[in-house]
Parts: C-alpha cells; structure tokens; sequence
C-alpha cells in the first residue's frame, strides 16, 4: 500500500517527515524534517498527519530567513491551537505536542541569534507557556482515561474467568472487592464529559471569548490511582518529554553546554530507534537493546550529509550500506561521551524520580572501535611554518589572507592563532573577548577571561558569557610578545567608533539547539592551514597550541596550582589551590609567566615582528577592514547594531 505524501513508515511506525523550505529550513537548522507519529496504526497515522500538516505547511509559507516574520506567523498559530475545546483526540495533541518541540527549538536558536520572541510579539512567551501547561493537562487526561479503559478491560476479563470457572470468585479480591471496584470504576467513566474543560487561559477564541483551562472536575481516580504517589504519575512521560525537561533544567541551572548537547544526541538515539517510548517502558531489555546498538554508529566522515545528521541516522546508513569507506567511533568516544552522557541523564532521571527503574548500564564496546590518539603539541619545526604563512608575514588583501602579498591584515584569525600559542586559550573562549576584558595593573596588562564584568555590576544570565567549566574563567598575563604585535592600537581603534568587543568581524556557528559554537572560524581556518603547509600527523589538531603553550610552562618553575589556573584546570580536591587571591598570580609567578623565553618563541616572533617592523616603515599596507561595520559577523551585526 502507498504512503500518503509527508509519511514514512521504519521499523513498524509511522512518521511524519517533510522537507522545509530553504528559509525555514535556514532558521531551524533542518532541511528535512522528521518526526513519530507515535503509532504502528495506519488509520491513526493518517488522522495524526493531518493534523501536523495544519501548522508545517503554514510554517513552511515563509519568505524570507527572518525570525521576525516567522514568530509574526506562529503568533496567529498559538492562539488558534489555545482555542481548542479540551479534552483533544489523540490526533490533535500529537500534532500539539510535535509543534510544541519545534516551537522550543526556533526560540532558542532565536535567543541565541539576538532575536526575543517577545520582542518580536509582546506576551509570545507567556501565550507558548499556557499552551504548554494545556498540553501537560491534555496528555495527563487522556493518560487518565487510557487507566481507566486499561482497569475496565481487567476487569472483564477477570468476570470472564470467574464464570468459566478458571478461577474461585473469592480468591485474591478480599471481601467486597468486586462491587466496590465496579462502583468506583463506573464513577470514573459516568464522570467524563469534555465539557469538564472550561477555558480560561487568557487569549481570544474564536468569537472572542477569553479561553482557559481549568482542572477537570468530579473525577477521581480509581483507589489505586489514589494511592499512587507523585512518582508513579511522573511515569508516563515519554523521552523526547524528559529530555526537553532535562534541557530546559541544565539551561538555566548554567550547566555545560558541551555535555548537554552530547546527551541530547545520544537520548535522541533512543527516540529515534525504540520511537520515542514511555520511560517506564524503557527495561533491561530495551536498555541491552540501544547498549548493542552504540558500538556500531559510524563516524560521520564519510557519510552523506542528508545522512549525517543524528546517531540514528548514522547508523541505519550503516546498517543498509555497510561499513565500506566508513569509521567506527573510538572507545574514548563512547565510554567518556555517550556512556557518561546516558549516566547523566538516566541520574537525572532518578534523582527526579520520572525513572523508577534501577540505574542502566551502557558500558558495551566492539573490537572494532578504534583506539584514541593522545593530542601531542605542535613541534617548532611546525610552530615556524604555521607563522611563516601569508597571513602573518604580507597577503594579498583583506580576503586573500593565504596568498603573499604586501598587506598586513591584524584580523581575528591572525590575533586567534598568536593569543592561542601565547596564551593557551581555547578557540571557544576567543570570539567574546570584549575590550575591557584587557587590563593592566602595575606595568602588566591580562586578559580577563570572565562571564561579566563585575566591576560594571550583575547582568541577565542571557548576557553572560559561557566558559567550558567554572575554571575556564580565569586571568592571564599577556605574553609581551602579544604586546609588541599591536593589540593595543586595535582596542583604541574600536573604542573610537563604540564596539565594545576586540573581534567584531568573529562569526559563531549556531548550532541545532541554538548554542553557539564560537570556535568554529578558527578551527575551520585550521583545516585549510594544516593541509596547505603539509601537517599530516593525526595527533595535532588546533587544540595542540594549547598543549604547546602548557608545554612552555612546564619548562619555567611555576607552581601547578598557578599552571592549572592558567590553563583554566580545576584544581579538584586540592583544597590549598582554593585559598589565595582567585585572580592574580604571585609576583614570581608573573615573572616567570611575563618572561617565559624559549627557542619555539624565537621561532615564532621573527616573521611576526619582521612583518610588524615593515608595516611599521610603510613596506606593507596596513588593512583594517573591521573598523568598516559592514565587514562585521552577522552576529555582532545584530547584537551590536540591531540589524
């Protein structure tokens, strides 16, 4: 039989998938979008897909890549979905709770890009915050009667036996437990009306009535539902359900966005494979179900992108095509990345107590892994020809920067390269560097790797600067190579025209769930300077500036509690490292820090400073293309202009 358009059938279910429009699919990260169905039903998946179909195609209707329109769209979309009468079929809160989940996405990528939905729309937020609680409340009603239906079916069966004779009325009832079941579980069905609903959430219906949701009255529940505690009613949440709770918590408790996303990943693996069951569905059984499965998800290297964009995927391409040209992941990937990621969040999970279960274990890994390379820092040999490039010593112009020429071009690639062999910050920690950020006192200028600026007062937690760990936040002596190449001139340059941050032109990579990737240009930079000067060894990549620079200081006497702040490590259990003043270092410290000489460094500043001297004389142009507001990102553009 013949699908309908928009449906595909895996595994025995049904999903919904359609391809999004170039300028939807630009907003929301996913050019093909898929999503359960949530039945093997075909009758039922027809009647879901309808409904669905109501919200994609209108979403689908956008023009422009513009968030304004897109929330100017949903807006009308809300307040119809807010209107419904409740309680909805199955059908209708599918759909809701599939608009739901795409809703939460585009917010967040929204916030992230500088764009406020209630900005955009005054009272979006709270209008998609009482549709949400309806939809709490729906799910919560119909799982409710699907008890009831679940006792009254037992209860049939159990009359049935008596009078076959399969079992003694008497035995396992107690006295009077027929009748009184039999009355509550009448009660329970007389009691159900849809117009138990009364609407009162405050936004217009269809004739302009204000609308609301009010707690279905007269109902009770069966004495075991009485009995039950808020544990067992936390149990019919579904994981796709559990893991937008799991995001929302660890967003704003400020938790590792890293860590997040790497469990979004793998518990989207078990929503995809197992069709995004009930946790309390998810047993032994299921959990040595996925525990097998995870060894066997390729690489992405290699795949086809419209393949490439979940575990799932992944793995069913693998599964179809076979292993030809394809990586498996290494052993380090899955029991430091997805096994501690499973941990976290089935802990979660019990600590909240929406998992009843005891704790699953995921710790299988295949022969056929592949064992991990330990980074090893860049040799000086490399170190030279990394700052012999173009880029460093004369290029042809401000968007030649690779090819020799007689401009000097001091962009975020350039500083991005010397700050992470001098300072050994991480890629991610360059882009938000804003110009107060760099201080002086006493002769010694630092740079202030911090959320905010507490000197300027508090600020909201959406304007506050995300590190990898509470240590990364941390003071570090600008090396007075830095100095001597003109970061300085840079900063009195920006202040001069009102940008606050010393890399206007740096353009994060938003990813799917609206974090921001701020590493991205520097890293991406770093694939094509590793093939163009022939770095070929598999154990450097872009982070090994950091080992290099670690590497220096391991050749001075400074302290490990000083290396460790530095190089933004907790210091663990180490309670001595806890005490002393957090930010500055000790002054022999600072010397050893502010002096550090070594062979690599006078590998490295001659191109840099020759290069310098000559721009200085007039032999190369100097370019400054970033004080021009029309050469900044597309971030900074709306965060700094409003555009």
């Amino acid at each position: 039989m013949a699908l309908p358009s928009y449906m595909s059938r895996r595994e025995g279910r049904y999903y919904l998938q359609v391809r999004f429009a170039r300028p939807l699919a630009k907003l929301t990260g996913v050019s093909l979008f898929r999503a359960s169905l949530r039945t093997s039903d075909y009758r039922q998946a027809r009647l879901r897909l309808a409904e669905c179909l109501t919200w994609v195609h209108r979403m689908n209707e956008i023009k422009y890549e513009d968030y304004v329109g897109l929330f100017q769209k949903n807006i009308t979309e809300l307040r119809q979905y807010v209107a419904d009468a409740l309680p909805l079929s199955e059908a209708r809160l599918v759909a809701r709770q599939l608009y739901e989940e795409t809703l939460k996405n585009l917010i967040r990528r929204a916030k992230a890009a500088g764009c406020d939905p209630d900005m955009v729309e005054p009272g979006f937020q709270e209008l998609f915050n009482r549709f949400v609680r309806q939809n709490v409340e729906a799910d919560a009603w119909l799982r409710h009667v699907e008890r009831i239906q679940e006792y009254e079916r037992g209860r049939a069966d159990m009359q049935a036996a008596i009078e076959l004779g399969l079992v003694r009325p008497g035995v396992g009832t107690g006295p009077g437990y027929w009748p009184e079941a039999h009355a509550r579980a009448a009660s329970n069905i007389a009691s159900f009306s849809p117009t138990a609903f009364e609407p009162t959430i405050g936004a217009q219906g269809p004739r302009g009535t204000a609308l609301s949701v009010a707690q279905p009255s007269g109902v009770e529940l069966a004495s075991s539902d009485k009995r039950a505690n808020s544990d067992q009613q936390k149990a019919p949440l579904r994981f796709s359900e559990a893991l937008a709770l799991y995001v929302e918590t660890d967003e704003e408790s400020n938790g590792n966005a890293d860590a997040r996303s790497i469990v979004k990943l793998v518990v989207q693996f078990i929503i995809d494979k197992l069709d995004d069951p009930l946790l309390s569905e998810f047993d032994e059984e299921a959990a040595a179900r996925i525990d097998a499965m995870l060894p066997d998800i390729p690489d992405r290297k290699n795949i086809p992108r419209e393949h490439a964009g979940s575990l799932a995927a992944r793995y069913d391409y693998a599964q179809k095509h076979g292993w030809d040209g394809l990586k498996r992941l290494t052993e380090a990937r899955l029991k430091n990345g997805y096994h501690n990621a499973m941990s976290r969040f089935f802990g979660w999970l019990i600590q909240k107590k929406f998992y009843l279960r005891d704790m699953p274990r995921f710790s299988r890994t295949s022969d056929e892994n592949l064992v991990s390379i330990e980074r090893d820092a860049f040799s000086t040999d490399e170190v030279s020809r990394i700052f012999s490039l173009p880029l460093f010593t004369g290029c042809l112009s401000a968007d030649r920067i690779w090819v020799k020429g007689t401009c000097l071009v001091q962009n975020h690639l350039y500083w991005g390269y010397v700050m992470s062999f001098l300072t050994g910050v991480r890629p991610g920690e360059l882009g938000q560097i804003e110009l107060d950020d760099i201080e002086e006192e006493h002769g010694i200028y630092y740079l202030q790797l911090r959320a905010f600026d507490p000197k300027k007062g508090r600020v909201a937690r959406k304007d506050a600067k995300r590190f990898k760990t509470p240590a990364s936040q941390r003071t570090i002596p600008l090396h007075p190579l830095i100095l001597d190449l003109g970061p300085l001139e840079r900063i009195e340059d920006l202040r001069s025209i009102g940008c606050p941050v010393l890399f206007p032109e740096w353009e994060p990579y938003p990813k799917p769930g609206g974090e921001m990737r701020w590493g991205q240009p520097l890293t991406k930079s770093f694939q094509y300077l590793k093939r163009k000067i022939a770095i070929d060894r598999f154990d450097v990549a872009l982070y090994s500036s950091r080992h290099w620079f670690a590497q220096l200081i391991d050749e001075t006497d400074i302290k490990d509690a000083t290396r460790r702040k530095v190089m933004g490590h907790s210091g663990g259990k180490d309670v001595a490292t806890r005490y002393g003043r957090k930010q500055r270092l000790t002054t022999r410290d600072l010397s050893e820090l502010a002096h550090i000489s070594s062979p690599e460094i006078d590998e490295m500043s001659r191109p840099l400073l020759s290069a310098k001297e000559r721009a200085d004389r007039g032999e190369l142009t100097v370019l400054k293309p970033w004080l021009t507001t029309a050469n900044w990102s597309d971030y900074y553009k709306r965060k700094l202009l409003g555009k």
